[in-house]
This record gives C-alpha cells, structure tokens and sequence, in this order.
C-alpha cells in the first residue's frame, strides 16, 4: 500500500486529524488488529512534538502486508530521552515508555531541519516507497471501536490514559467535534476537568455539578454511592438515537473506570491511616515524657498530612508551647517565634473559652493567627487535644500556600490527636506520679550529710522499679546534743505510699529516741512496739542503728542491728593492701515479735578507717544469669578501694552493682551508707 503523509498545523485540533488519518490507514489495510495501539501511540507523538517542538508536525504513514509504519517530525530541536520508569501511580512522563511497551520497533531521528520519531507495529518489512497525500477516515459508530480495547491494554495504560483514550473515540467515531470528562478527585469534593479532547476552552466543571452548565450537553455518571461522580461533557449531542445511546455507554464505561479507582484510592489511603496510626501507636507507647509525646505527634504528620505543625500542651493556666515541626527545617525558628508570641497565645486562650474547638475543624489563617509570612504558614486547622474528658493540649496543622488539605487527611488527623491526646495524658500522669514520689522519697532521705569533726560521711541511694515508685529503703544521719551523731539504715518491706509512711515514723521514732539519750538497744525496741502498734498497717522492718562519737586519734561506732545485713569494717593492710571484715550481730526482724533480741556492737575506727552500712539491694543485686551480687563481691569490692574517701567509697560500692546488674530497671532499692574516720592532716 502506498504511504500517505500530511502536515499539521501547530494547533490543538492536529492530534485528533492525525488519528484519523492513522485510522483510515489502518482500516483500508484491514489491520484493525494494530489499530488499538495505533491511536494511542500516534497521539502520544503527534502530541509531545507539538508541545515541546512547537512547530507543523509532518505525519507519514506507511502500511505494508501486516506491517504499519508511522513517523513524526518536527523542526524543532532537542532529543527524545527515555527517564526513569514512571511509576503506577502517577500518569505524567509515561507517553515514551508507552511508545517502547506497545510497538514492535521506534526509534528516533535527528538532522539539521529537526527530529524523527517513529514507531512499528506486526513484522518490520522494507522502507522507501514514495508517500501519497493523506485522507480523514470516515466515522465509526461501531461498539468494537468505541469500546473494544483489549483488557491487557487497558492495564498498560492506566485509568486517566484509558479514560482520554475512550472520550477521543466518542468524539472521532460520531464527529461531535469536541469533548470532555468532568469528575471528582478521589479525596476531593471539588470537581475538575479530568481529561479533554483537545484544548478548546471547556465548561466550568462547578457549573457542570450543579446542572448549571445549560448549553453544554452532558451526560452524567454515578459514583458507587449513587451520587454523580462526574460526566461526559459534548460540544454536541447526536441526533440520531442510536448515537446518544452509544454515548451513554461510553458515559457508563468511564464512570466505571472511574469508580474502581476512587475505590482504589479509598484502599490505599486506609492501608496508609493504618499504618500511620500504628506507626504512632507504637512510638507514643515508646515514651512517657510530655515534650517527646508532643514531638512525635507534630513529627508524625509532617510532611505526611501536612506541611507544618505545632503542639501545646494546657496543663497549666497558659498554653505551652511544647513542639513545632515544619517541611523546611530552616524555618522552624522563625515559627517558634511567632508561635509562642503574645498574638497567638491571646488568640489561643479566646478559642478555648469560646468553645469553637468542639465544632467541626474550619479552616484558618495562620498569617492572621500571629503574624507569620503566609509564604510560611498559609492556611492552618486548630484540633484539640482531648483525652479523658479532659482537654490537654492543641494541635495547629497547616500547609503553604500551594497546598490543601481535603477531607480525608482532616479524619485521619482528628484520629491521630485523639492517640496522641491519649499518650500526652498518660505521659502527663506519669510525670505527676514520679514529681511526687521523688518528693516524697527526698523527704525521707537527708537533705545534706552533717559535718563532724574527725568524721567524714558518704551515702548512695537508688530506686528499684520504675521512676513513680517510692522505695523502701532509708538512710539516715543526724546530730545529737551531747556531741557526736546517730546514724541509721534500713529497709522497710514493700514499696509505694504504704512503705513509705513508715519508713518516715521509723526516721522519726529512731532519730527522737536516740536524742533523747536511749541507747541504740532500746531505741529498736522502741521502734519494735510502734511497729507492732499500727496492726494490719504495720510493715517489717529491718535496721542498722548507732551513735559516732570521737574517741582518740579516731571514731567509736557503737551500733544495733536489727535482722539487717551486717556492716563491713574498712581497715588498711600495713603490706599495702585492704582488710576487710563483717562487724556485729544481725538480730531480730522489727514488726513481727514482741520479745526481739537485739545485738550492742561497738567498732572503733582508726584514721583513714570506715564502716560501711547497706541494705540488701546491694548484696541480692542480680546479674544476667540471675546470680546474686553477694557478699564475696561486697567484700572484693571494698578492699580494692580501701583507700577512697567516704563519697568515693560509697560511689564504688553503687557502680559495682550497676555493673553487675541486668539490664532494664533494678527490682530493689539500694542504699550504702559510709562512716570515715578522717585521716590526720599533715
């Protein structure tokens, strides 16, 4: 067959006058088999010469036994590059990649006058033979030809491709000169111009959704739900009946294409609200602290949801500031500044009392908020943070100028502040409880060690278990009337509120016996009956009580214990080495028996000497293995380091156990007490 050629104009309509021409090439040769690809691979080139050459395109079209032929040129210049494979999930960049998918050759060419491209379908055969003028191919009222692209080809185009591809064959086939779809986004209630036929001024797709758009025939199509989801706009309706109801087929195949992939997109956007709200199920789980909880909920949503996003907490009287978080990390500070300034809080506060945060989020600006560049803050939502009843916080979410947030990215977000008002709750309640226990254990504890001539002091102490318990064990140092001090430690049964009241009547009862005169002895006796006095609330006890006084060179330690571990005494070795030594008598537990037996020891300490008091957190503490930390290691411990002072002696002994122990929180307080006689001073 000879070849045909034609040259179009540079204008909108010469995509469609191409496929024509292609279309009776390929009918007068009975290749209709090629002709599905033929179209769309002619107005892929026909179109991108326009667009990026600008200039007449000349078309040449050559068909041979079950060969076809089709070149494209233009006079402008560049060349035709093949990038990255285009994803499925976008339309833009794919017109080349279709070219190389569906024809049997293509190739290019480039000269002085311009670029070539060309592409084969069926067997290649031989080129130059001489081009006859071109001629339109005459209408096709045919369901093959509106309708009839094969399935495999329909899933190499994509929805937008094969929806552009089904609007050019109803307006070729019936020459009703123009056309175009008109349909809602997925996650959009806006309507928009989907595809056109070419680029001829349409009609307004607002006026087209609210049956306005009186002198453009259309033809609508439903959406899953039954609502129109978009419609087939005509420059004219066919007359004859037969026609029109070949275009409401047409309308029907494109509202079902259409409807799969809003349905599609419904999928893929609740796999990825899921996984978001795992994600950050996961991480908020991960961390109990108010300002990280508030990091992660703005970190979260940007730059996923949002461009930018902010985060106060109202725990207090005045919103705090506890977050920002943007897409351009340079402008961050900028925000921060305009957030927390007196504008924004003001407006803030008038939010909250006039109750507009419990209506359905509206669009704000945030320029208007505090006075930020709109460049940098555009158009912002205010959702509260709400937990429990309660209203903890805000999250201001916000995009640039270019970007819009749409209905479904508001439901995810109110989703997301519900978790993260959630977490910001617990991390809040968790900080309360461990500001009190820490308060509440310093009371129990001394603030400062006393000075005591010829007499130095050291002590540790570390909660077991997490930070809002309070532990059961105690120490004590405090001054008495006549001279010298009384020292005390001990470890109550127990943790929590309960073992701390009477780890402060033990403090108390101890310290205002000793005072008073009575002998260590006596003074656990004492405490025994206390004990025994509070009943159900009464707790085991048990301690190590005694009074420091100096005595020569030195210091005499004389001491009671009381079903507690005993001391070690500290000595140096005159080979260079440590000796060390456990001292005393462990006794009766406190809290159980009236008649207890009470051990009196007394230790004198040389210079440079000390007696070292612990609880058992120290010798139970376990290893990985679940062995015990013992008294053998105590022991090893204390003789390496018989040299260090008090505060270094006590430090050793509590870095020894941390060393020892298992990872994660220990289960047992620990507590080490240290008595020195000072050295001499030279």
């Amino acid at each position: 067959m000879t070849p045909v050629s034609a040259t179009l104009a540079p204008e909108d309509r010469s995509p469609a006058t191409a496929r024509q021409i292609v279309r009776g090439a390929v009918t007068d040769a009975g290749l209709d088999h090629l002709l599905d690809e033929a179209l769309l691979l002619t107005t892929e080139l026909v179109t991108n010469a326009l667009v990026h050459g600008g200039t007449a395109v000349d078309l040449r079209v050559e068909v041979a036994d079950d060969r076809l032929r089709v070149e494209v040129s233009d006079r402008g210049d560049g060349r035709v590059l093949m990038g990255a494979t285009p994803g499925d999930d976008r339309e833009g960049g794919r017109g080349i990649w279709l070219v190389d998918a569906l024809s049997s050759a293509w190739g290019t060419r480039n000269g002085p006058e311009g670029k070539t491209v060309w592409f084969e379908l069926g067997k290649p055969g031989p080129e130059g033979a001489t081009p006859r003028p071109a001629s339109v191919a005459p209408p096709r009222r045919d369901l093959a030809f509106l309708l009839g692209l094969a399935p495999d080809l329909e899933q190499r185009l994509g929805p937008e491709r094969l929806v552009s591809e089904l609007l050019a064959r109803v307006v070729e086939g019936l020459h009703l000169d123009r056309g175009w779809v008109v349909a809602r986004g997925p996650a959009d209630p806006d309507w928009s111009v989907l595809v056109a036929y070419d680029d001829t001024p349409g009609p307004d797709p607002e006026a087209v959704c609210r049956g306005l758009a009186e002198d453009w025939p259309t033809v609508p199509f439903p959406g899953a739900d039954g609502a129109v989801l978009g419609a087939l706009v005509l420059g004219r309706l066919p007359a004859d009946a037969d026609d029109f109801a070949l275009v409401r087929l047409v309308a029907e195949r494109v509202g079902v294409i259409l409807r799969d992939e809003h349905a599609k997109a419904v999928a893929r956007r609740t796999r990825g609200s899921l996984t978001l709200l795992a994600e950050a199920g996961e991480m908020f789980a991960g961390t109990l602290d108010v300002q990280l909880t508030a990091t992660l909920a703005a970190r979260l949503t940007v730059p996923r949801l949002a461009t930018w996003a902010a985060v106060w907490t109202l725990f207090g009287r005045n919103p705090v500031l506890e977050a920002v978080a943007h897409a351009d990390e340079s402008v961050v500070e900028s925000m921060q500044s305009h957030l927390s300034g007196p504008q924004t809080r003001a407006w803030l506060a008038t939010q909250v009392r006039q109750g507009v945060l419990a209506q359905p989020p509206a669009p704000k600006s945030l320029s208007a908020i505090c006075g930020i560049d709109p460049r940098i803050g555009g158009e912002c939502f205010v959702l509260p943070l709400t937990a429990r009843g309660r209203m903890l916080g805000l999250l201001l979410v916000g995009g640039d100028a270019g970007r819009n947030f749409v209905v479904d990215d508001l439901a995810l977000l109110a989703d997301l502040s519900r978790t993260a008002a959630l977490a910001l709750d617990n991390a809040r309640l968790y900080e309360e409880q461990t500001a009190i226990a820490e308060g509440l254990q310093s009371w129990l504890l001394p603030r400062d060690l006393p000075e005591v001539t010829g007499c130095e002091f050291g002590a540790r102490y570390a909660a077991g278990g997490e930070g809002t318990e309070v532990g059961g064990d105690f120490y004590d140092v405090f001054p008495l009337p006549g001279g010298g001090c009384g020292i005390a430690i001990g470890d109550v049964c127990g943790k929590g509120a309960e073992a701390a009241a009477i780890t402060g009547i033990a403090r108390e009862v101890l310290r205002m016996l000793v005072r008073d005169g009575a002998s260590p002895q006596i003074a656990l006796s004492r405490l025994n009956e206390t004990l025994l006095g509070l009943g159900d609330r009464g707790r085991l006890c048990t301690v190590v009580l005694g009074t420091v006084r100096r005595r020569g060179d030195g210091i005499a330690v004389r001491f009671s214990s009381a079903g507690h571990p005993p001391p070690v005494h500290v000595a140096g070795d005159p080979a260079g080495g440590g000796r060390v030594r456990f001292v005393g008598t462990s006794g009766s537990l406190l809290g159980v028996l009236s008649d207890i037996d009470v051990s009196d020891d007394e230790v004198q300490l040389a210079p440079g000497e000390s007696l070292v008091l612990y609880t058992d957190g120290v010798t139970e503490r376990r290893g990985e293995a679940g062995e015990f930390f013992g008294e053998d290691n105590l022991l090893t411990t204390l003789r390496a380091a018989h040299t260090a002072t008090a505060s270094e002696l006590a430090g050793v002994v509590e870095t020894a156990c941390r060393h020892f122990g298992a990872s994660g929180a220990p289960r047992d307080d620990l507590a080490v007490l240290v008595v020195q006689a000072a050295a001499p001073t030279l």
